[in-house]
């Protein structure tokens, strides 16, 4: 399908509970009183698998100057899927950024590091005692849990990105 020249901005995905319902916790957190909009399109298929790009937008604050906005483009199997994928970038991006000026909502529970590179390893045998860059990067229980969670969903979103590359290739193989 050829992707529209403006697709129409959608808060649908606000109405259900996940990543962008999240995000814009966070965002309220700080005075947000404009939530991020998802635009999307299917983009090809791939196979018997349906591609669709979202690309999630968080409007600039117009009381903090530092707050410029975000844009992220992801893409997934459904425009669900996507929105998840484009609001966890953005929400890891503003908790890395602002960590400090975060202290209402859900941001306390987001992780200051990113998951894909955090390396949080314990001792053999001491599962119960947080390990060096657990205790570095984690200031709670409830972000130790979130960072597995984050880590989980990173590593997910990897294996698409390389599942839809593999897919791709075996088609520009055939004749």
């Amino acid at each position: 399908m050829d992707v529209p020249a403006s697709p129409l901005p959608s808060d649908t995905f606000l109405s259900e509970f996940g990543t962008p319902t999240l995000l814009w916790r966070v965002l309220q957190s700080v005075e947000y009183t404009e939530p991020p909009q998802y635009f999307w399109w299917e983009v090809d298929m791939t196979g018997d698998l349906r591609w669709f790009t979202v690309q999630g937008v968080v409007p600039p604050h117009g009381g903090r100057h530092a707050w410029s906005g975000w844009t992220y483009n992801s893409n997934g199997q459904t425009p669900w899927e996507a929105a998840h994928v484009a609001a966890h970038a953005m929400l890891l991006n503003i908790c890395q950024r602002f960590g400090d000026e975060l202290t209402g909502g859900p941001a306390p529970s987001i992780p200051h590091a990113d998951p894909a590179a955090a390396e949080w390893k314990q001792a053999d045998g001491c599962a119960l005692v947080r390990g060096q860059g657990e205790r570095a990067e984690s200031s709670s229980p409830a972000m130790s849990a979130m960072m597995v969670v984050l880590k989980l969903f990173s590593q997910r979103e990897d294996t698409y990105a390389q599942m839809l590359v593999a897919v791709r290739q075996a088609q520009e193989m055939q004749p």
